[in-house]
């Protein structure tokens, strides 16, 4: 449980008059036609004061923010500060923040991206197009690569919960046509 006090001092950085600036442009690029997008560039801060701006620009915003870092090893060490930020401020739910990371091969070097990567990839992206997310940690390359339409990466899953009725042969179809193979158990 977080104490309110701690919510009110962290609160403060919202009166600051750079972060006014900074809000006052994404509220008028929220008010006009085009939909909300742009570059802030936050420069002359330390790392920490970054991440605790990012979850109060994201609830200014109110729409889902994208924060691009040089490579993964920066997106590791700013995820988790970026998410006890959001459950300190309760600006946003930690749960919204999620890391885009990049692949750890090159497309020509004929092998595949670790497991893991591929995991949280898939992960981070389907959680993003389903709405389920409010901040994008994302390195440079991650963030450069092209994409399928949010319709794709949202079919992939299904939800199965315990004493639901399932029709197997339509999760089997399912399963087959993203990618599983049945092979047998040795």
């Amino acid at each position: 449980m977080i104490l309110p006090f701690v919510r009110e001092v962290l609160a403060d950085v919202e009166k600051t008059q750079g972060f006014q600036q900074a809000a006052a442009y994404l509220k008028q690029r929220r008010g006009g036609s085009t939909p909300p997008a742009g570059r802030i560039r936050l420069s002359g801060l330390v790392p920490t004061a970054k991440s605790l701006l990012i979850p109060f620009l994201q609830r200014t915003a109110a729409a889902p923010l994208i924060v691009v870092v040089p490579d993964n090893r920066a997106a590791e060490a700013l995820f988790p500060v970026v998410q006890a930020f959001c459950e300190l401020t309760g600006a946003c739910s930690p749960q919204a923040v999620v890391k885009l990371p990049a692949y750890d091969v090159l497309p020509f070097e004929n092998m595949s991206p670790h497991p893991e990567i591929q995991e949280e990839r898939a992960t981070a992206l389907w959680k993003m197009a389903t709405g389920a997310v409010s901040i994008v940690i994302a390195p440079v390359e991650a963030a450069a690569m092209r994409l399928r339409p949010a319709e794709h990466y949202a079919a992939l899953a299904r939800t199965i919960r315990r004493a639901d009725l399932l029709d197997v042969e339509e999760l089997i179809q399912h399963l087959n046509t993203i990618g599983y193979t049945a092979v047998d158990v040795v």
